[in-house]
């Protein structure tokens, strides 16, 4: 899968998961007023954790292009 396709696939799974926890809260908004300040915490440490693996994963995915790219290079090299 190349990195476009990648990249959509994580951005229409993160609006999913978004959408569907704000229809729970919303549905559920009663009963968790009093535990906002936990929630908004939870939810807070969520996002960066998310934000972090995306990070990795992307770097992951460039160094393994460059790695591809040098090899690729270097085999045109050795069949010259």
């Amino acid at each position: 899968m190349n990195n476009s396709k990648l990249t959509m696939t994580y951005w229409l799974a993160g609006l999913a998961s978004g959408v569907v926890a704000g229809y729970l809260l919303y549905q559920n908004r009663e009963k968790i007023g009093p535990q906002k300040d936990k929630l908004v915490k939870l939810l807070g440490e969520l996002q960066k954790a998310s934000e972090d693996i995306g990070k990795k994963l992307k770097a992951a995915g460039l160094e393994g292009l460059e790695k591809g790219k040098a090899l690729a290079k270097s085999a045109g090299e050795n069949v010259n």
